[in-house]
């Protein structure tokens, strides 16, 4: 009956100890997920911890189940949910030593295949036999029935777990070697917590044949997860920053960016509303040159007044829209190491800027009264004229009739409105995207691009019949003469065709003089 007693004891204060482990898991989770800081490689310490949670709680119900049919369904599970550990703690590894590798870090999500499979062989098992168990046959398998049926397959997955831990130590160690301020309080922390959690899978496979040794996986685990929990609490060498001092960033109505070295770690809230419009962020922030690559920079050597420790100043356009802002780098600087951690950007939009800039090119640009490009324009446009596809080219080259009499007998308010009636018929007969610039009081020039020299005497004669529809201006003459000439290739000399279509209009004024 002693014995009895013990045993029961024992399998009670084991399961007692792996509940102790699932809910510390799920506190250190919880406190993991709440930290006022944005560390790449806190995402992959939760999963590792998940899966440390899952083993105590799988493990709670074994211990405590008083149904003895269904333990050998919840073993399996023990099995599976620690063989998942490994995979994570190396990812945890890369991600804590090699933040800015997220292609590695993608890679590395291939380590889960493994553990995968050797769960589709752990679980399938069992499962046949549960339906057969609960079909009032009962049958009984044994605690290590799993292993002697597959132990090559487990000791393989176990040679795999073992392979996966030493890797993430090997990372650890490496980046410990590397950094020039010595081993920092965090790798330590990791270092011991690797050396712990592959400890604990060797003692609980090879050596522990002793019930003496029971408390040794739950002690060894809770240890390893204290330890990697505390290696992202206290390593500064990384740049931790604490976004709890930084609240009033998240009501700043542009974006702001937060970088440890080139890696972002933190966007507020209208940071993340922008650059989500623009890239995959999947959970992941990207790196600084991803960003940057979204604008194109305009390097001014302006003299703005800049703080002592402010890097850059400097106006960037979204390549998107040609959204303008204006870009403030600014250091932050660790006084105590005498070092540079990191920096903050913020975006400012530039809307009364691009406002102006617009409005200063419809000054520059186009005529006050009737709204078309003026001659400032059509130089530049002529540029632009090289390209084949614009041609058969026609110009129309327009002169307002006897815009002086109605100026004259009428006023010059009465002679805007001719001007504007001019040229709502010439607008009428032409396509959208054809130009129209103003280059003088009653001067227009018409392009008509991919327009042959049929088409356009057609719009000239569509423009007269426009003008002769009009009787707001009676009894006073009114139309517009206008000259044609048509560009065949970009080969063509386009001033010598403004000439010639200077000299037509005239022939046109002329004759018209001739019937009156």
């Amino acid at each position: 009956m002693e014995r009895v007693t013990l045993i029961q004891y024992l399998t009670a204060l084991q399961g007692a100890l792996r509940a102790i482990v699932a809910l510390c898991a799920l506190m250190l989770f919880v406190l993991s997920k709440n930290r006022p800081t944005y560390i790449p490689a806190f995402k992959y310490l939760r999963r590792f911890i998940s899966i440390i949670g899952i083993w105590g709680f799988c493990c709670t119900i074994y211990f405590f189940c008083p149904y003895q049919k269904l333990l050998p369904f919840i073993s399996p599970w023990i099995y599976v949910s620690i063989g998942f550990a490994g995979p994570a703690f190396m990812t945890f590894c890369f991600a804590y030593a090699q933040p800015h590798k997220q292609s590695i870090l993608k890679a590395l999500r291939w380590n889960y295949v493994v553990p995968c499979i050797f769960a589709i062989f752990t679980l399938l098992p069992p499962l046949q036999k549960f339906s057969i168990t609960f079909t009032n046959e009962i049958i009984y398998i044994p605690y290590r029935d799993i292993l002697e049926q597959y132990h090559f397959l487990f000791y393989g997955f176990i040679f795999y777990l073992y392979v996966t831990i030493l890797v993430g130590i090997a990372v650890i160690v490496y980046k410990s070697i590397r950094n020039p301020d010595g081993i920092s309080t965090g790798a330590k922390f990791a270092m011991g917590g690797a050396v712990i959690f592959i400890a604990q899978n060797v003692v609980a496979s090879f050596i522990v044949k002793n019930d003496i040794f029971f408390w040794v996986p739950s002690v060894t685990l809770l240890a390893c997860m204290i330890l990697l929990f505390l290696t992202l609490y206290h390593d500064e060498s990384e740049q931790i920053i604490s976004k709890g001092h930084f609240d009033f960033l998240e009501f700043l109505p542009f974006p702001v960016a937060m970088l440890d070295k080139n890696y972002v770690i933190y966007l507020n809230g209208s940071g993340k509303e922008f650059f989500s419009s623009l890239l995959d962020l999947d959970n992941q922030y990207p790196m600084e040159d991803e960003l940057m690559q979204l604008f194109t920079v305009f390097d001014m050597d302006i003299p703005f007044p800049t703080a002592a420790n402010t890097t850059n100043q400097k106006f960037i356009q979204l390549k998107k829209d040609k959204t303008l802002y204006f870009l403030q780098e600014q250091e932050i600087h660790d006084e105590s190491r005498n070092k540079n951690q990191g920096k903050i950007l913020m975006i400012t939009p530039l809307t009364s800027m691009q406002y102006f800039f617009s409005d200063l090119e419809d000054k520059a640009f186009r005529d006050s009264l009737c709204n078309c490009y003026n001659g400032h324009f059509l130089t530049l446009k002529q540029k632009e004229l090289v390209s084949p596809h614009l041609y058969p080219l026609s110009l129309l080259m327009c002169d307002i009739d006897n815009l002086k009499g109605i100026n004259d007998t009428l006023g010059h308010k009465r002679g805007d409105e001719y001007i504007l009636a001019c040229l709502d018929a010439i607008r009428s007969c032409i396509r959208k995207d054809d130009l129209i610039f103003r280059l003088g009081g009653d001067e227009f020039l018409v392009l008509l691009p991919k327009t042959p020299a049929r088409v356009a005497t057609n719009i000239v004669q569509s423009i007269d019949i426009k003008m002769q529809q009009q009787k707001n201006f009676s009894p006073h003459r009114i139309g517009i003469s206008i000259g044609t000439v048509t560009l065949l290739s970009p080969d063509a000399n386009f001033e010598a065709s403004l000439t010639e279509a200077d000299m037509e209009m005239y022939k046109v004024k002329a004759k018209r003089k001739e019937h009156l």
